[in-house]
């Protein structure tokens, strides 16, 4: 059975209990220059040169004002009050090398638009490549609803227990009414990532369809396929960084091992099926 190569896709939650800032994020991954209300500082990344793409995409009933990156991160960091707020979704993917830039924008522009834009979600998207074979894109996923006037919704809602003519239930000890478990208010936990990861491998596989590519993607890992072949680990952005000026980092030392362990053992697979192929050509 030939073994798939599998699909490059990452998610982090961004979470202030980390200290993090969505919109330092967000500036970051647009290589802008933004102004966070909360904690009063700028953060500029317009440094950065290796920025190929960059657009915002909204639900229907999203404000228009939060296609501006300072907008909408500061409106998301002001409804989240909580010293451990979720602010955001962090999704980083590759972009396959066998597409021409335009080609693997617009992909990647559908993937979004299909799975995070159309189900509610502000997805705030910008694609990187410096040239050296890793095109990828990084998107930015708010975590809470939106309603039909474009107000930020509650994340929970009260699940209250109701009597059989649908009134709340009054308990008069506690003196309130009796409440259930909360109930989030859309669906985007879970077991969606998997669905993510699988979708993406879908787009791709689609378009290497369309344009007469003989390649698959797959989302499902190494060992579920039954290949010893083994993953590369994630650099990281300050490993990544040092790698570029050609500083030698512990992942990459680690990455590199990986890879060559992996065409020595592509090569012996290889060869071990050459000589069966002969073997049975003995045998006719």
């Amino acid at each position: 059975m030939k073994t798939l190569d599998v699909i490059s896709w990452n998610l982090e939650i961004i979470g202030r209990s980390h200290g993090r800032s969505s919109v330092q994020l967000a500036a970051y991954c647009a290589r802008s220059r933004l102004y966070d209300e909360r904690n009063r500082l700028t953060y500029d990344y317009t440094q950065r040169y290796d920025l190929v793409h960059h657009e915002i995409l909204l639900p229907d009933h999203a404000p228009k004002e939060f296609y501006y990156q300072g907008t909408l991160w500061n409106s998301v960091e002001r409804v989240e009050r909580c010293k451990n707020s979720r602010l955001a979704r962090s999704v980083r993917f590759s972009l396959p090398r066998d597409l021409a830039r335009s080609e693997s924008i617009a992909m990647a522009r559908r993937y979004v638009e299909e799975n995070f834009a159309s189900r509610g979600m502000c997805a705030d998207m910008s694609i990187h490549d410096k040239g050296d074979g890793n095109p990828h894109a990084h998107v930015l996923l708010t975590t809470r609803s939106l309603d039909e006037s474009g107000r930020w919704m509650p994340k929970q809602r009260r699940n209250y227990f109701l009597d059989e003519h649908g009134n709340r239930i009054y308990d008069p000890i506690k003196k309130c009414f009796r409440l259930g478990a909360s109930v989030r208010t859309n669906d985007w936990d879970g077991n969606k990532v998997e669905e993510w990861r699988e979708s993406w491998a879908d787009t791709c596989n689609r378009e290497f369809k369309r344009l007469g590519l003989d390649r698959v993607l797959t989302n499902i890992s190494y060992v579920r396929q039954g290949s010893s072949r083994k993953p590369t680990i994630h650099l990281g952005p300050r490993a990544k960084a040092l790698e570029d000026r050609g500083i030698r980092t512990n992942r990459g030392d680690i990455n590199r091992e990986i890879v060559a362990k992996n065409r020595e053992r592509e090569r012996w697979q290889h060869e071990r099926q050459h000589e069966r192929e002969r073997g049975r050509g003995r045998l006719r």
